[in-house]
């Protein structure tokens, strides 16, 4: 329920008011001063004041911008029987949502209160989203201790922290790396850790748009540009006035849309399609790309004075393989979030867990590794998530990360250790595999024969008869 508060000084429009309100389903209260009226806004919070402007102890514009102060989301309402522009021009000034003058039409005055109401609304679900999109989306969200990822925290906060990025031609970013790297949190990071975060940030998926209707939605365009043109339309770019525009996979860009982009950049403004003028634009460029776009240029595929217009300054994110036991700190922050996603207690990972996500080379990157920890918590029945609960294999690693080369096979065996296969050099014979593979699953299993049989597909005696000849060849 929606509360009016009504400060009038005539006691039968004050009732009148109330009373229609009140009849339309909103709470309403009044007071009749201006004292009485200051001490009480608190304490009401309205969504809605209606406020008299001569008032018998002040002046109604007077005291708008303190009851503003008191409920700064309160749309104000003027009303007054002494009414001309002036006045008008004023109360907007001040703050005033409308003006409306006495004798008040009643049903007009309801209208007026719910559009003050519907915009009241529509500004606090910006408000929210705004306010959650800020939340998740600054530097602290870049997760991770490796010198790669404290590098790419330095330059962010050497670029946040000055106004370079608040300039009327403030420098181009290109971020590149593999796909799931978080490519997308470092734009965000440079937005809201930046002097524009409380202007938009637009996020453009190059590969989404096809090639006929980029400009438009780049550019715009006006009324009958093409066929389907019944109305002009801003382009992103305007929509991202004052802000940042993120164009995400900018390496698929058609090179008839490169070259305009290129235009648009070193000159700061755009020429909507169908449009005759130009229009400046005041906006921070952050591009970014898993492909390579030196491979690019070298093959026409991409523009050479596009690439370096881009990377004034470059940002390499790193894949998670090579950021060491920065997975162990994401790994530990999906499964936070995903268990309170899901409104579960929250888990913890066994040891031999840990060793698996250590162990895998997550060619999906921190995307890859959040949907494995959520499949894994939505697997687990108890307050630990196993080995078994991670779905991925651990004989996946590259071969240049292993040290290994062509002539080399690796073959993982589980909690994070591996059987190298060096057929050119030292190989290990079949029956000392054999017994590397046998002592591991019973080690694994805490010296559970039963369970490691099982593990094993072999019957429980055919186990133990396998480790006691093996212990006897030892000795």
């Amino acid at each position: 329920m929606s509360k009016v508060f009504v400060v009038e000084d005539e006691l039968v429009l004050a009732k009148n008011v109330c009373d229609k309100l009140r009849a339309h389903g909103h709470k309403a209260e009044m007071r009749h001063n201006c004292a009485d009226a200051l001490s009480a806004v608190a304490a009401i919070i309205p969504d809605v004041i209606l406020l008299d402007i001569r008032l018998p102890d002040g002046d109604g514009l007077e005291l708008l911008p303190k009851l503003r102060e008191e409920a700064p989301s309160a749309r104000v309402i003027v009303m007054t029987a002494h009414g001309n522009e002036r006045i008008a021009v004023d109360a907007m000034k001040a703050g005033a949502f409308e003006y409306l003058t006495k004798p008040v039409d009643l049903d007009e005055l309801k209208l007026v209160v719910d559009r003050a109401l519907d915009q009241r609304q529509v500004a606090d679900n910006l408000d929210f989203l705004r306010k959650q999109e800020e939340s998740t989306s600054g530097l602290d969200r870049i997760l991770g201790n490796s010198p790669a990822i404290s590098q790419i925290k330095e330059t962010i906060t050497r670029l946040t922290r000055t106004n370079v990025l608040a300039l009327p031609d403030p420098p181009t970013v290109l971020i590149t790396g593999e796909t799931g790297t978080g490519k997308d949190l470092a734009a965000r990071a440079l937005h809201y850790d930046g002097p524009r975060r409380k202007r938009p940030f637009i996020q453009v998926n190059c590969t989404a748009l096809p090639a006929t209707l980029f400009e438009s939605e780049l550019f715009g365009h006006v009324k009958g540009a093409f066929t389907s043109a019944t109305g002009s339309k801003r382009g992103l770019f305007e929509v991202a006035e004052g802000g940042t525009i993120f164009l995400d996979e900018i390496g698929h860009l058609d090179l008839e849309m490169q070259a305009k982009l290129l235009h648009a950049i070193e000159h700061r403004e755009i020429r909507p399609v169908g449009a005759t003028e130009l229009r400046p634009i005041n906006v921070h460029i952050v591009a970014a790309t898993n492909r390579d776009l030196n491979e690019a240029v070298e093959a026409d595929e991409f523009r050479r004075d596009l690439y370096h217009r881009l990377r004034v300054v470059q940002l390499h994110l790193p894949p998670l393989r090579a950021r060491g036991d920065d997975v162990l700190i994401l790994a530990r922050h999906f499964l936070a979030r995903h268990c309170e996603r899901f409104g579960m207690p929250q888990k913890r990972f066994s040891e031999d867990a840990m060793d698996r996500v250590r162990s895998h080379s997550w060619r999906g990157n921190i995307r890859e590794l959040s949907h494995v920890i959520e499949s894994g918590i939505l697997h687990s029945d108890g307050d630990e998530i196993g080995a078994s609960q991670i779905p991925v294999s651990v004989d996946s690693l590259d071969r240049d990360q292993l040290g290994m080369d062509s002539g080399d096979l690796t073959l993982g065996i589980g909690d994070g250790q591996f059987i190298r296969l060096d057929f050119d050099g030292s190989c290990p014979t079949l029956e000392e595999v054999e017994h590397i593979i046998l002592s591991a699953a019973y080690e694994h299993t805490g010296g559970n024969l039963s369970r490691a049989a099982r593990i094993l597909g072999i019957t429980r005696e055919a186990l133990r008869y396998r480790l006691n000849r093996a212990s006897e060849k030892a000795q």
